[in-house]
């Protein structure tokens, strides 16, 4: 189960800063 975890954390938390980045450039 922490592998799991470990691997949806690592694949959203990238993007859902990615997603901030680009706003906060907006």
């Amino acid at each position: 189960m922490p592998a799991f975890t470990d691997y949806k954390v690592a694949d959203i938390a990238p993007a859902d800063w990615g997603r901030r980045e680009i706003a906060i450039a907006e």
